[in-house]
């Protein structure tokens, strides 16, 4: 498998695109199997994607990517690793987790280093909810896990008041810095190079969400 298809506009086999769908996602069809799902929101340029498909190939990855560029540098790097057991969407990620994600069917999502919208005017735009919790515990199958990662400390204290307000979803898990489970995205990297604290947490399903 090449890249090839990504400069002459060609479809790419690793691709799932949201118009071809009628929702709710069939995700046995689209892997022909019954493995455990887990989707990741912010895909970036699919690092976390290629080291977590590549590690574990009988879980089946999902990545949403709403920058264009992005989008397709993962879609690159998927394909030179050869890897089948990964999908991706450009798509707006909660449009993904809302409306084409089934109910009671992720194992995990994965939201590592969203954008902290710094400035105060900004704030609305920020991901981290009490409408993303609803929608995340939704899709989620027990024992269901939700890891996030952070290099903002004001946004990590967002994101655990947010988790904090909804404890009839989620629990905290432990997470110790340096787990060999916390796999490597080009943020972590990169502000780990710069000498930025990183935060990583994990928080397991309580309920399904109201199901």
């Amino acid at each position: 498998m090449n890249s090839e298809y990504i400069a002459n506009d060609f479809r790419s086999p690793l691709e799932l695109f949201p118009a071809d769908i009628d929702p709710p996602l069939n995700l046995a069809s689209i892997w022909g199997n019954n493995n455990p799902v887990e989707l990741e929101i912010g895909s970036g340029k699919g690092m976390f994607l290629k080291e977590s498909a590549t590690l574990y190939p009988d879980i089946n990855y999902i990545g949403v990517e709403m920058a264009g560029k992005f989008h397709r540098l993962a879609l690159e790097r998927l394909a030179r690793a050869e890897l089948c057991n990964v999908r991706m969407i450009h798509a707006n990620g909660l449009d993904v987790l809302g409306r084409l994600i089934p109910p009671n069917s992720l194992q995990a999502l994965h939201i590592y280093f969203p954008d902290p919208w710094p400035k105060k005017r900004h704030h609305k735009r920020r991901l981290f909810t009490n409408e993303l919790l609803s929608m995340a515990a939704k899709a989620l199958a027990p024992p269901g896990e939700f890891r996030v990662a952070t290099d903002h400390p004001d946004y990590g204290r967002l994101i655990r008041s947010v988790f904090a307000a909804n404890t009839e979803l989620f629990t905290e898990k432990p997470w110790p810095a340096g787990s060999p489970d916390q796999l490597p995205t080009n943020y972590s990297l990169k502000w780990k190079r710069a000498g930025r604290n990183l935060w990583w947490a994990r928080y397991g399903l309580v309920s399904a969400g109201g199901e």
